[in-house]
């Protein structure tokens, strides 16, 4: 918890920035983001038992049109594209008229000034351009045509404009315009049938059979139209889908009494051609007696007749094999098989649904298995349709069989009668058979008349469309996300950088990394000079070594009579190990100690001039026998300090300082001063360090605030267990300690603010908020 209290509040500022900044943009979002409105309507889907149905139930008996809506299936239709496309075909939606703000643009209905008028031999229909409009005179106007070289031309009301093959008229509609600059644009049809159908919602009002259609829109009156048209367009869908039956049922009627009206006219004309050729003719008692029975007969016949006729409009039905078109109901012929009508009705439902799942996506795999499910129930019920119709046909065989059986024993009492009037029974009776089956057809196509002419569609408006409230923008949840988003930013990037930060940053990280103790903290020297012999001695930065002088001391114990060696290295460069080294060696021989510092990193020589040391002649000529100690070590500013420069760069530094001559240099000047420190090459990179860490009584590991990678910390305590070095301590350089989780560091805050000539002119906003 004090962690992330201390990352707040480091970061403080990010969160003047952020949440100011958020919640400007959240205004410029309410103030200038168009209001999108949502707009509903009611409809009332009937209950299919209401009486309002009653003229259907004359033709179908109540049976086929008795299976109840199902208001999922309504509203995935009044969503289908094919329904929305029938709305947008009736409606002015194919022009979309725009006015420019200040920084968008907005659509206008219904008032704008011009009327465009598409010519359908248009073969360069720019779809979804902006064109601009600009009136001259009552006469003439003005249209910018983007992507034309000549992007301006001037064109009159009411004639054909013909531009690279798109042919429109554009008229003027006498209403008053002084909104800004006008723009229209030419909608695909396909793009205004997709935005409509998704931005519909279809939602039942809970306990009731009406559902709710509502859209979202910029533009009120638009949707209103549109959703009051759609309302009316889904009613007459529904009024035609409820009539489709009825209609095919007359059609196939008026078949049938094509053939059997020639049959009659036919028969009639032989009748009355023979009564004027037997004019004195009259009919015996037993043969009127005869042909009584015969007539009734005659009449079982026609029925068993029409019901053939509609079982091979069964059978050509299931071999056409389209289960998706209508059938026509067995009760229409009077057919009153109950298996049948049971399969017919069962087929219906299977119609109904694969209508309702064809009009949602067949991409959607779900949809795909509904829809295949349903075609092999379909295909079921056509195949025991097509058996029971077999079974009833071989049942009307043997009931027509039986009846012409029975008509040809009583044609067979006639025998005895005279040869004219056995003529006459037959000709009454073939006449009597044709008017039997052209009344009854004609009775069922009454009917079916008078049920088309009577039906009412099973939907009714409710309540015509009107604006529900404003969805976007809400004023108060953009501000509270603007806020969140203004908090959440900063908190988020404090964890991204933390969490990708793989450098050392605080005391934490270090103990997180090795359990090497630690030796004292240096803050960050803003001095330009880098030597504390260039600085104040009683600066913040001299307090800071004097710590790690009482720290080394206390870590090497009681002092003996030979001088001590501290080995000051690091991983790689630029970690301020010759930083430290020099002040280091100055702090010890400020308190009147022999020094002496050793650059002992041959490989890059380092620049001593700050100490008035200016010869390259050292450490490396010496090993090379080409100089004495004498003539290695030189004298400083600095009183008790030497130094003895790495000298010219060898070809062999690692084998100089693993010579022999190395091992006498040390004990020689173990001898001569009370500390040698050696500022050696880095560890991480040279293995050099690690051999001269061996001599040493002290070890100094330099990690850098923010530079030294906390891998390299995991190495150096990895090399410590091994025991490949010893007596090792972490001298934590460069530290901001505003960036640590307690006050202002050890070593630091007894410095800082303390000595008047450390105290720095700050800036007023970092004086407040200190």
């Amino acid at each position: 918890m004090q962690f992330i209290l201390q990352k707040l509040k480091q970061y403080w500022y990010l969160f003047f920035l952020t949440v100011p900044l958020a919640l400007v943009i959240a205004f410029l979002v309410n103030r200038y983001t168009p209001p999108v409105y949502a707009a509903s309507t009611t409809v009332l889907i009937k209950d299919p038992t209401d009486l309002s149905n009653a003229p259907v139930n004359l033709l179908y008996g109540g049976e086929l049109l008795g299976n109840e809506k199902n208001l999922n299936n309504e509203a995935v239709m009044l969503k289908s594209n094919d329904m929305v496309g029938e709305t947008i075909r009736s409606l002015d939606f194919g022009i979309s008229y725009f006015v420019e703000g200040d920084i968008n643009f907005t659509e206008i209905f219904e008032e704008s000034p011009i009327h465009i008028l598409i010519d359908s031999s248009s073969t360069n229909i720019p779809f979804g351009a902006l064109i601009q409009y600009e009136m001259n005179d009552e006469t003439t106007f003005n249209l910018h045509l983007p992507g034309s070289a000549d992007s301006v031309k001037t064109f009159m009301f009411g004639r054909l404009i013909n531009i690279g093959g798109f042919k429109f008229v554009v008229n003027s509609t006498g209403k008053q315009f002084s909104a800004g600059d006008l723009f229209f644009r030419v909608n695909k049809f396909e793009d205004l049938v997709k935005q409509y159908s998704s931005s519909l919602s279809i939602n039942p009002v809970q306990e009731t059979s009406i559902l709710e259609i509502s859209t979202t829109t910029t533009n009120t009156r638009k949707a209103i139209t549109f959703l009051d048209q759609h309302v009316q367009t889904y009613i007459s869908q529904s009024l035609l889908e409820k009539n489709k039956t009825a209609v095919n049922t007359i059609n196939f009627i008026d078949k049938q009494l094509a053939q059997i009206s020639d049959s009659l006219y036919r028969v009639e004309g032989q009748l009355e051609s023979f009564k004027k050729e037997n004019t004195g003719l009259t009919m015996s008692e037993e043969g009127s007696q005869t042909t009584g029975q015969i007539q009734e007969i005659e009449q079982e016949k026609a029925a068993l007749l029409v019901s053939a006729k509609y079982f091979t409009y069964l059978k050509d039905y299931i071999a056409a094999g389209n289960v998706t078109e209508s059938i026509i109901a067995p009760s229409s012929f009077g057919v009153t098989d109950p298996v049948l009508n049971q399969l017919i009705n069962q087929l219906i439902e299977v119609q109904l649904q694969l209508a309702s799942l064809k009009t949602e996506s067949t991409q959607n795999p779900i949809v795909r298995t509904q829809i295949q499910a349903a075609q092999a129930q379909a295909r079921e019920l056509l195949a025991g349709i097509a058996e029971n119709v077999r079974n009833l046909q071989q049942v009307n065989q043997i009931s027509v069989r039986d009846i012409n059986a029975r008509i040809s024993r009583l044609m067979g009492t006639l025998q005895q009668l005279p040869a004219a009037e056995r003529q006459f029974i037959n000709l009454t009776r073939m006449y009597n058979l044709s008017e039997g089956l052209y009344v009854f057809l004609m009775q069922k196509r009454a009917e079916a008349g008078i049920s088309t002419a009577a039906t009412t569609p099973d939907a009714r408006l409710v309540n015509t469309a009107a604006v529900k409230a404003v969805i976007s923008p809400n004023p108060n949840q953009t501000y509270l996300i603007a806020l969140f988003i203004g908090l959440f930013l900063p908190i988020g990037f404090i964890f991204l950088k933390e969490l990708l930060n793989n450098k050392i940053n605080s005391t934490e990280d270090i103990a997180s990394h090795t359990n090497l103790p630690l030796l004292g903290m240096v803050g960050h020297n803003k001095n330009e000079k880098a030597s504390l012999i260039d600085q104040n001695p009683k600066s913040a930065l001299a307090e800071a070594f004097r710590t790690v002088r009482s720290n080394l001391r206390f870590m090497i114990g009681a002092k003996s009579g030979e001088g001590k060696i501290f080995v000051i290295t690091s991983s790689i460069s630029g970690e301020g190990k010759t930083f430290s080294a020099k002040n280091l060696a100055y702090i010890f021989a400020i308190s009147g100690e022999r020094t002496l510092l050793v650059n002992a990193d041959m490989r890059k020589p380092n620049n001593n001039s700050d100490f008035g040391v200016h010869s390259a002649v050292g450490l490396s000529n010496y090993l090379a026998e080409h100089i004495s100690i004498d003539e290695a070590i030189h004298h400083t500013l600095q009183d008790n300090l030497h130094i003895l420069p790495s000298g010219d760069i060898p070809p062999n530094p690692s084998e100089l300082l693993l010579s022999k001559r190395m091992d006498e240099l040390v004990a020689v000047l173990k001898t001569q001063y009370d500390y040698i420190i050696l500022d050696t090459p880095p560890v991480g990179i040279i293995s050099d360090g690690l051999e001269l860490m061996h001599l040493a009584d002290a070890n100094i590991f330099m990690v850098r605030q923010g530079y030294t990678l906390k891998n390299f910390v995991s190495n150096i305590q990895q090399q410590y267990q091994s025991g490949k070095i010893k007596n090792t301590a972490i001298l934590f350089n460069d530290v901001d300690f505003t960036k640590l989780n307690y006050g202002y560091g050890y070593g630091y805050g007894y410095g800082y603010g303390y000595y008047a000539e450390d105290v720095e002119r700050e800036s007023w906003w970092k004086r407040l908020v200190r």
